[in-house]
């Protein structure tokens, strides 16, 4: 297959390198796994190797590119980014190769082809999807992780992290395209989720990011300089505590919530999360909040998170 759409600009120097990818969009609750990958990204000094044209794959109608300037106060135009980068470990660490896209408008099958092309091409050693989801747990407790994997090994190593194989039939993205895709050509893979609160959406949400990551660092043999992502996570949830303040409504909810949670799994904010399958959700007695209550409550912190540097530190 040529994949003419595929900008490359150099040969990653890896060697049997874990393959990383998360996608914004459908499986990106808050954009908590992208902000992961990208955070890592950055913390590795990951080495940016090739790229996706989008020109074929989005409906720019519904996926727009934004305009904005540089640090030249230039104008330019930054359109939906597919890219790849490398990160070259040290001796007793896995190499990486770390994918961050946008969830495509167009041509699915193309499109997962030419990344299993790309997977195949840098004789991946195994393949590790980020995904993140709302469900009703709440933002007070430890973030809840759930998990799927191709091979007995990798279900193996999932069961020492405390997540377990999903059964979720429904509606899917992108993501549960390519990881067919993965799963016929016998790509050892697997997915991980972090569970956001529903009635947070705000992005990112800095604590699913870190827990993510701290699953990462857990099955695969790297380490992760996290300090600038626990003290993003810090500020986090102190504007949410500020936003939520004369909110006693999403007060009351969320301490339903928390006392669901606690029955569950027989703790409070030290206890670790409780596993369970992806889409499968908390039921609860009572309503949520009206929508626009919790928005209104929001405002303000998203206002505030706009204006403060630290979400890509």
């Amino acid at each position: 297959m040529v994949m003419t759409f595929l900008k490359h600009y150099e040969e990653p120097d890896v060697a049997a390198p874990v393959f990383l990818f998360a996608f914004a969009g459908w499986s990106d609750a808050a954009e908590s796994a992208t902000h992961a990958l990208r955070y890592l990204v950055k913390r590795l000094d990951a080495v940016k190797f090739a790229e996706v044209d989008p020109e074929e794959f989005y409906d720019f109608t519904q996926v727009r590119p934004h305009t904005g300037f540089d640090a030249d106060g230039v104008r330019q135009i930054t359109w939906p980014a597919n890219e790849f980068f490398y990160a070259k470990r040290r001796p007793d660490e896995d190499d990486l190769v770390i994918f961050v896209g946008v969830e495509p408008s167009l041509k699915w099958r193309t499109f997962s082809e030419g990344l299993v092309e790309v997977i195949h091409r840098v004789e991946t050693s195994r393949v590790m999807h980020l995904g993140a989801l709302l469900d009703a747990v709440p933002h007070t407790r430890d973030t809840r992780i759930t998990g799927t994997a191709t091979s007995p090994e990798l279900q193996e190593l999932l069961r020492g992290v405390e997540v377990r194989r999903s059964r979720y039939t429904g509606p899917t993205g992108i993501t549960g395209v390519l990881m067919d895709a993965l799963r016929r050509e016998k790509a050892p893979s697997v997915s991980i989720w972090g569970h956001a609160p529903h009635y947070l959406q705000v992005s990112p949400n800095p604590k699913v990011s870190l827990r993510l990551l701290e699953v990462v660092e857990q099955l695969l043999h790297v380490r992760i300089d996290v300090d600038s992502l626990n003290s993003q996570g810090a500020n986090f949830e102190r504007r949410v505590r500020q936003a939520l303040s004369n909110e006693p409504g999403v007060i009351d909810y969320i301490h339903r919530l928390e006392s669901q949670w606690d029955s569950r799994t027989g703790g409070s904010s030290a206890q670790k999360p409780a596993v369970g399958e992806p889409g499968e959700g908390a039921s609860l007695e009572g309503e949520m909040p009206q929508p626009d209550e919790a928005v209104r409550a929001f405002e303000e912190f998203l206002r505030q998170s706009s204006r403060r540097p630290d979400s890509e530190s």
